[in-house]
């Protein structure tokens, strides 16, 4: 049996998307590549997105890069400029998989599986000859004499040049279980707060679920549960100043609500651990966020007057499009089964205000482990946006979410993952071979 190579151009910690990306840019300057994985397979959390078809990327992206990123977007502009939306479809074309565009620019492979992106990128690592190692977690990466010692629970593996690519602390049964953190601290790097984003959010009115099965009355807010609100504007509101909005269509779930016009405003909840106290964060509903609230209420007024005799459920149904279950929602039950006629004016006023802005207490801050996607990590201020580079230890590189950036739903974080891999990936190799 052929020994164990010990000694490598560059190791890569962690085989997710953006591990994956950074081996092959490496091992095409010609490095010699050690992929290091703690799973028993590489790219686990890339089979979940986008559902399980792999939302690849979004080619909206430059345009929009510096708002959809939030506070540190300015950071990519070169990887991104290097490697764009346009470059990452030509680029997995190049490995037999061909894409198409969906709405908002999203783009997909056309097999619609994540499980086909992740088989050719294994496939191009393997024709790379990249070593993969899986079942490989790292205990520790330190520095002597411009080397790289890489310890793992059973061996030891030396190189010049280190890429951490451990993902973030979000769903961590993918692997991404923050250990990144921790290697990077040890080696002089700050670690910005951690928080949950692009995760559900729960309410308070839904905490308790269990009364469902029990059959009993969990009020209208409940009965929403299992249903999408298409198009609605969203805010979030802390200690009665709104933070954020989105646009979108909003699912509730038996907890609270989901989907692209929540998920993008859970990365602005408070950090506590514990409930928030009443009313201090609210999210708020506009089903009608093309519409001025004045407008809406001369529709509602001129349809109650026209039909006096039609029950206000069907009324808001037929004059606003609304779903049955959203109009229980804006009646509040109060109003269910009541002529237009016996609507009393303050009854009214109160209906167009639950239309432009449906409030609900959230209960608590969103646990890590059921995010999509971590909030802070590395501190970019300790990274170069053109190589990924460390300012503080010569040799150590970053790519994907282990640093602090985030971006909206969409295909953005697999665009950072596949740009930032790139970058990191490139720039090792030649520090290795100089």
């Amino acid at each position: 049996m052929t020994p164990m190579q010990k000694h490598f151009d560059v190791i890569v910690i962690g085989a997710g998307p953006s591990g994956m990306m950074a081996s092959l840019a490496a091992s095409g300057q010609g490095a010699s590549v050690l992929l290091l994985e703690k799973k028993e397979r590489p790219g686990k959390k890339l089979l979940l997105t986008g559902h399980g078809r792999c939302n690849i990327t979004n080619i909206r992206i430059p345009d929009n890069f510096r708002e959809t990123y939030h506070e540190n977007g300015r950071f990519l502009t070169s990887s991104l400029h290097a490697f764009s939306p346009e470059d990452v479809r030509e680029y997995f074309l190049s490995l037999g998989i061909p894409t198409h565009e969906e709405d908002d620019g999203r783009i997909f492979p056309d097999t619609q599986k994540a499980s086909s992106v992740c088989e050719a990128l294994e496939k191009a690592l393997s024709g790379n000859g990249v070593v993969l190692l899986t079942d490989s977690p790292v205990r520790s990466v330190k520095k002597s004499d411009g080397i790289w010692t890489v310890t793992t629970e059973k061996d030891s593996f030396s190189s010049k040049a280190v890429i951490l690519s451990t993902g973030g602390k979000s769903f961590p049964h993918t692997g991404s279980e923050g250990d990144g953190y921790a290697l990077a601290k040890v080696n002089g790097h700050e670690v910005t707060e951690l928080a949950p984003a692009l995760a559900p959010i729960f309410f308070s009115a839904f905490s308790d679920a269990s009364c469902a099965s029990r059959g009993e009355d969990c009020g209208a807010e409940f009965t929403l549960a299992g249903i999408t609100l298409p198009d609605v504007g969203s805010s979030l509101w802390v200690g009665g100043k709104k933070v954020k909005s989105a646009r979108g269509d909003l699912l509730f779930t038996h907890q609270g609500v989901s989907g692209p016009a929540s998920m993008p405003l859970s990365r602005e909840l408070p950090s506590s651990k514990g409930k928030y106290p009443e009313g201090y964060v609210r999210f708020q509903i506009d089903m009608l966020p093309d519409i001025r609230e004045e407008e809406v209420g001369k529709m509602l007024l001129q349809a109650m007057t026209e039909n006096p005799n039609r029950y206000m459920k069907r009324l808001l149904c037929e004059t606003f499009h609304l779903q049955e279950k959203a109009a229980v929602l804006v009646l509040d039950g109060k109003a269910m089964d009541i002529c237009a006629h016996e609507v009393t004016k303050e009854m009214r006023k109160a209906i167009v205000r639950k239309l432009k802005a449906s409030a609900f207490d959230v209960e608590k801050c969103t646990p890590m482990d059921i995010a999509y996607v971590t909030r802070g990590g590395v501190s970019v201020k300790q990274i170069d946006p053109k190589t990924m580079g460390s300012k503080v230890q010569e040799g150590l590189f970053f790519s994907g979410e282990v640093m602090d950036i985030d971006g909206i739903s969409g295909g953005y974080n697999l665009q950072f993952a596949w740009e930032s891999g790139r970058a990191a990936g490139i720039a090792a190799a030649e520090y290795s071979q100089a």
